[in-house]
């Protein structure tokens, strides 16, 4: 990559790093349809999930709250099947089509966020975990269907926060292994990991500033616009 496209990808990392700090969801969102569109094949998405993997662990440590092992537990059988269906979706499909359904999928979750309301019950968490699971092996834009449930189970924000980190860093585990990564140095990975943190804790510094629904406007809109952006780069290129 040049030294341009590799610019671009530092700043939508930091982003996507500072809007989850601030509203606690919209790395991958916002990250995976920028990553995919330089580089090709499952490998984008493992790395997308690597640096969501350190984002989640950031979260993990720097948040107050419990971790919901019962709602873990819950969650568990459907984001183990959304596993496997993520993994035949990335062995049937053409990778030429990963980034156009990468952002796609990413403006799916996000009306998933907005739209969907599920009610607190066992199909209500089997569906969230499934959908998750899936999107975010494939795309590794899953987050909002699985939040859209959490959040109607009234946690304290921080038990909120770090169960949902702790999902998505399961998933982010069991997924890189299987995806892979693209062939990148060691450097470069250290870079975007250390762009992550430094991102989270910019994100989170600015929360206090904000106010909660501001802060989820502000997410929102940066993810329509970069996902829409990327969507239309995906259909020029594949048309051209």
């Amino acid at each position: 990559m040049s030294w341009t496209v590799e610019l671009g990808v530092a700043i939508a990392i930091f982003a996507s790093a500072f809007i989850q700090g601030l509203s606690g969801l919209g790395f991958s969102l916002i990250a995976a349809p920028v990553i995919t569109q330089v580089i090709p094949g499952a490998g984008a998405i493992g790395l997308v999930n690597l640096l969501a993997l350190s984002q989640n662990s950031v979260m993990l440590w720097r948040e107050e709250g419990r971790i919901s092992r019962p709602v873990v537990r819950q969650l568990l059988p459907g984001l183990a099947c959304g596993v496997v269906i993520g993994l035949g979706l990335t062995a049937s499909l053409s990778q030429t089509w990963r980034p156009l359904v990468v952002t796609a999928s990413s403006l799916g979750s996000l009306a998933a966020l907005l739209l969907w309301h599920p009610t607190m019950s066992r199909n209500n968490a089997a569906v969230s975990a499934t959908w998750s699971g899936a999107v975010n092996t494939y795309a590794s834009v899953g987050g909002p269907p699985l939040a859209a449930y959490l959040v109607r189970l009234d946690l304290p924000y921080g038990d909120y926060v770090r169960t949902q980190q702790f999902c998505f860093a399961l998933l982010n585990i069991v997924s890189i292994p299987l995806l892979g990564i693209p062939s990148i140095s060691v450097i470069e990975v250290a870079a975007g990991i250390a762009i992550v943190y430094l991102g989270t804790v910019a994100g989170r510094w600015t929360r206090r500033f904000v106010a909660p629904d501001r802060s989820r406007a502000i997410t929102v809109v940066v993810i329509f616009l970069v996902a829409t952006a990327a969507l239309g780069r995906s259909i020029v290129t594949l048309v051209a």
